[in-house]
């Protein structure tokens, strides 16, 4: 359980332990191969952003990545993915593997404006509902990178659908007890949906750099 210094306000999940995984292990083609959690976005790196929102309401801190020079990072277990761009499931059973935790929240390394208040929000929901995944909705996509787990219930679950053959991100759902949060629910905390950008090209590194002089993180 988090420290009193570390604990958030609310502390949603209350006596559950609970990890950051940060999964940068992407090949970064459209932005030259770069380490997009290393990119700079409002004075800070991305991957420093992610630590500085979750940080407050996490047992630990766990960067899946197939890159050396992340190690440079303090304050995080560095974990070297297996089967790295095996795709996202297989990331995340990776992912969930590596921490010990027993509620996993899963952010991509390329989300500078990740939303420790919706955070908060999707575990308060997990506790509430008891159900093994929270993953919000947007435009009509899942959000598995800014979602919460149930670490060792999902892990089976995703273990047991890659074994079949499975590869889709809801390969596994027919398993677990899945709470999708709509966009009507998360805008009243998110109204933006800034917390869902991902840097993929030069264009949207520029974009974030505008909207962080903008917002605010919480």
């Amino acid at each position: 359980m988090a420290s009193a210094a570390r604990a958030s306000p609310a502390q949603p999940d209350l006596g559950l332990s609970t990890a950051a995984l940060i999964f940068a292990g992407g090949r970064a083609t459209r932005l030259g191969g770069v380490n997009k959690a290393l990119l700079e976005v409002g004075g800070a790196t991305i991957v420093d952003r992610i630590l500085a929102a979750l940080g407050p309401l996490v047992d630990e801190r766990v960067l899946l990545t197939n890159d050396s020079a992340l190690s440079q990072i303090g304050g995080v277990r560095l974990v070297y993915d297996p089967q790295p761009h095996a795709g996202v499931l297989a990331a995340l059973a990776a992912g969930l593997t590596s921490s010990t935790a027993e509620v996993c929240l899963a952010v991509a390394c390329d989300m500078p404006f990740v939303s420790r208040r919706l955070f908060e929000h999707l575990l308060e929901l997990r506790r509430t509902s008891d159900a093994d995944v929270v993953i919000p909705r947007t435009a009509g996509f899942l959000e598995p990178m800014h979602a919460v787990y149930r670490r060792q219930t999902v892990l089976q679950a995703i273990l047991a659908a890659l074994a079949r053959g499975e590869q889709r991100m809801i390969s596994y759902f027919g398993d677990v007890r899945v709470r999708e949060v709509a966009e009507d629910e998360w805008q009243a905390l998110e109204p933006t949906g800034s917390a869902f950008f991902n840097v993929n090209t030069p264009e949207d590194l520029e974009q974030a750099r505008r909207l962080a002089s903008d917002i605010r993180q919480e």
